[in-house]
């Protein structure tokens, strides 16, 4: 299991031992953590921050030089919170929600974006994969990251969208919108 706490600080317990901390370290992110997913092998864990970036972290020392940062939830010099990291539970690839109103497919493994989805006219404050990785689900609504004064309840609807995915774990405009 793996917790952000406020401070930037990141503990991972091993639930044979939860009383124990097995790790703690300080976030690789310069900024206040938003969102954290585990890999599927438990073999380390992705961290997204309100600075548009997300950190692959590897628990195993050995495998720290796979550890790497990337920029995402940017347009131009605007920079948008990472609200949502899920994993793809057959195929390992995840995709990443932010404030911007998108949502992307990656794969951690060769470092490459794999679909840049069409952005959503309000932000995308959590997004998952259902258990056999058919179907994404995202929701669209005010996500609080420009404050209660940005905050206009009769401009911003809720919605909840499903997409259908491709083998590789990609989303296909199948339906939602």
């Amino acid at each position: 299991m793996v917790v952000a706490t406020a401070d930037r600080n990141i503990i991972v317990f091993n639930l044979q031992n939860p009383q124990t901390e097995y790790k703690r370290i300080q976030s690789p992110l310069k900024y206040q953590t938003r969102c954290l997913a585990t890999f599927p092998d438990k073999q380390g864990y992705l961290v997204g921050s309100i600075e548009g970036r997300v950190a692959v972290q590897h628990l195993d020392d050995s495998q720290a030089s796979k550890n790497f940062t990337f920029k995402c939830h940017r347009d131009q010099n605007d920079i948008y919170a990472v609200n949502s990291i899920s994993f793809h539970p057959v195929h390992g690839t995840f995709a990443t929600a932010g404030s911007d109103g998108a949502y992307n497919f990656w794969d951690k493994d060769s470092k490459q974006r794999l679909k840049a989805m069409q952005r959503c006219p309000q932000p995308i404050p959590c997004s998952t994969f259902n258990n056999d990785g058919t179907i994404f689900a995202y929701a669209v609504g005010y996500d609080w990251s420009k404050g209660a004064e940005n905050h206009n309840p009769t401009m911003s609807k809720n919605y909840i969208f499903l997409h259908a995915t491709q083998d590789g774990g990609e989303a296909c405009d199948c339906f939602g919108g």
